[in-house]
């Protein structure tokens, strides 16, 4: 028998209105709409990307600002480990000094360097053993020249240095040993040679010998230790000595590469002597003569400076449109330089016989700048003279022109044979 109506029956078929049904119809719904806008549900959580790149870059900034202070606080403590190491070296080798005999002490008078290795990290100690007085406050150069006081004590400095030291300066440890009675000899004198670079400031490195009545001759190199560019020479027999520099590719002020000078050793004395010693400087020269005119291949330079003895110039020979100088004096102020060797070739050349400038108003070229061990382009311009020789107003084919400064002798003019007329570059 068919059954009609709407009542709420459990059987398979429900009606519109039952409660699962809309349930059922909800839940699909709210899956549909996920799917389609892609939202996040309720439920769920995590981080986006923008939200993770921000929390790494964070955290490797606090890294790295972690690893600096680790790594800063490591270094300082590796430096006073290392730092405490060459204090203890320079006091053992101070220490090893004031307990041997003073016959070995005078031995090492000068400057040793030894290396020392502790905990794999190498230890430069520079010794520097120097003759003071008690008015000494840099060395016995420094007392010669300020008091005249005879030094009698030894200076002992040690200097320690190690590798990756950074702008740590070095430990220094010193002390000075007063000679046993009896050991200082009144009857000998001394010598202090004092060197200095072209800006008055102390020379180094330079190996300084001695030669006179003791034999054989002495040599001490002057060092950065301590001495201010001084080389101390003690307990010398009196007598004449000459004192001499050697250091390769420098020169003194007059462009001698070993200079030497003479000194008298006196007893009970410091006899001092100095030197101003550069590393060499160079001028490649080219000639040239924009008026057109031929150069003479063997016209000499000259180059001015007044700090050249003993007039302020010097002759430079040779010969072709290049002139390599070599060998002078780094001067602050360089050096002017012009072609002819004749004091009229000086723009400011002055006539030594008649008296006064041979130019009125004169003045040279512009100077040539120079520094220690460089060399310097410049360029030296000759004036061009156009030269016709003609004999009642007609040109000569052959004759003979004397090239000649005033004063001179008709002996000693330079002749040239020319042909009708010349274009010859002169100064």
């Amino acid at each position: 028998m068919p059954m009609t109506g709407t009542g709420e029956g459990t059987g398979p078929l429900m009606g519109r209105g039952h409660p699962r049904a809309t349930d059922v119809a909800a839940q699909r719904r709210r899956r549909a709409g996920r799917r389609g806008t892609g939202r996040r549900g309720a439920g769920e959580s995590g981080l986006t990307l923008i939200e993770l790149m921000v929390a790494i870059t964070v955290f490797a900034i606090a890294v790295t600002g972690i690893a600096a202070m680790a790594n800063s606080g490591l270094n300082l403590a590796r430096n006073n480990r290392n730092r405490s190491i060459a204090a203890n070296l320079a006091s053992e080798q101070v220490d090893a000094f004031r307990s041997a005999s003073f016959e070995e002490v005078v031995l090492d008078v000068g400057q040793t360097v030894e290396i020392q290795t502790v905990n794999e990290v190498d230890f430069e100690l520079t010794r520097q053993l120097s003759w003071v007085d008690q008015e000494s406050e840099s060395g016995a150069c420094d007392v010669s020249i300020t008091s005249g006081l005879t030094p009698r004590l030894l200076r002992v400095v040690v200097d320690a240095r190690w590798t990756a030291m950074g702008g740590i300066d070095p430990v220094r440890s010193e002390t000075v040993l007063t000679p046993p009675i009896g050991q200082f000899d009144p009857t000998k004198g001394n010598i202090a040679v004092r060197v200095f670079d072209r800006e008055a400031g102390p020379g180094h490195g330079h190996p300084v010998t001695v030669a006179g009545p003791d034999n054989p001759p002495q040599q001490v190199t002057i060092n950065d230790n301590g001495e201010v560019g001084c080389a101390f020479f003690p307990a010398l027999t009196p007598g004449t000595y000459t004192v001499t520099m050697g250091t390769a590719a420098f020169v003194d002020r007059q462009g001698v590469a070993s200079p030497q000078q003479t000194i008298v050793v006196s007893s009970g004395t410091v006899s001092s002597v100095q030197f101003d010693y550069d590393m060499a400087a160079g001028i490649s020269a080219t000639l040239t003569a924009p008026g057109g005119g031929n150069i003479d291949a063997d016209v000499p330079l000259t180059i001015g400076n007044n700090q050249i003895l003993p007039l302020g110039t010097r002759v430079m020979a040779g010969s072709g449109t290049v002139r390599p100088l070599s060998d002078l004096f780094p001067f602050s102020d360089g050096y002017e330089l012009w072609a002819g060797s004749c004091a009229d070739a000086d723009a400011e050349g002055v006539d030594l016989v008649n008296g006064g400038p041979y130019w009125p108003g004169g003045v040279r070229a512009v100077s040539a700048a120079t520094d220690p061990g460089v060399v310097t382009n410049t360029t030296v311009e000759l004036e061009s003279l156009d030269v016709t020789v003609t004999r009642s107003g007609l040109e000569v084919p052959s004759a003979t022109v004397a090239r000649c400064t005033a004063p001179t002798t008709v002996a000693n003019r330079a002749r040239r044979s020319i042909s009708g007329s010349l274009t010859r570059s002169v100064r």
